[in-house]
């Protein structure tokens, strides 16, 4: 993914279509739920919103103001839960996104992204 060098390639190779895994969690959502309270995770949450920058999909102009989420690049499964699989905790396979993003990439719906900005600059006069 990270070969993309822009937000919105990065966001098409990511993009789900609404098809988010083959087996969801249905009743089994604790599982998935204990596992993102882990210390091993939080633990490798913190590495990648250092590594990101606090950006989303990584995109160094594209700041996360609010709350950060971290995407599993390879959608994760029970069975990734049941095995103890080692991507689930692979930084080449997580990436920082927004809310919006991680909505957007889950149900194939780019209008959920936010469209890119330009930042005020001292003496702008015109409002957005």
């Amino acid at each position: 993914m990270m070969s993309y060098r822009t937000f919105e390639e990065r966001y098409e190779y990511l993009k789900l279509n609404g098809i988010v895994a083959e087996t969801t969690f249905g009743v089994n959502r604790y599982i998935n739920q204990s596992f993102y309270t882990s210390p091993e995770w939080r633990s490798v949450r913190n590495r990648v919103i250092i590594r990101d920058d606090g950006c989303d999909l990584a995109c160094r102009d594209r700041e996360i103001c609010g709350r950060i989420y971290i995407h599993h690049i390879n959608p994760i499964t029970m069975l990734m839960f049941e095995e103890n699989d080692r991507m689930l905790y692979d930084l080449d396979n997580l990436v920082c996104v927004s809310f919006d993003t991680h909505n957007a990439i889950h149900y194939g719906d780019a209008s959920l992204l936010i469209p890119d900005y330009k930042p005020r600059t001292p003496g702008d006069t015109k409002l957005w």
